[in-house]
């Protein structure tokens, strides 16, 4: 079995795992600046464009989306109903005004 790909000191519920298979990711038409920013942070960081790059789709698809951590809210008991949140909310904004 593969080691798992680190990709940061928090690890993340997506199973990275090495990469024995890999695949190529062309990008059109970005502009020439961004281009030239992301070569600079590259550089800055002591790698190359295509390991900075690789680094930061890797990170960014270690992390859930939005609609990946509300799914994840809905299915979960979190031991109250809605209408005491909100009898809750709703006491709070009386005390404040």
């Amino acid at each position: 079995m593969a080691e798992p790909l680190r990709t940061s000191a928090s690890e993340t519920s997506l199973p990275l795992t090495s990469p024995t298979v890999t695949r190529n990711v062309q990008i059109r038409d970005v502009p020439a600046e961004v281009v030239d920013e992301l070569q600079a942070r590259a550089a800055a960081a002591g790698l190359s464009l295509t390991s900075y790059l690789r680094n930061h789709l890797v990170a960014m698809v270690s992390k859930p989306t939005m609609a990946q951590l509300f799914a994840r809210s809905q299915d979960r008991d979190w031991g109250v109903d809605r209408e005491t949140i909100v009898r809750g909310v709703r006491a709070a904004r009386d005390e404040t005004e």
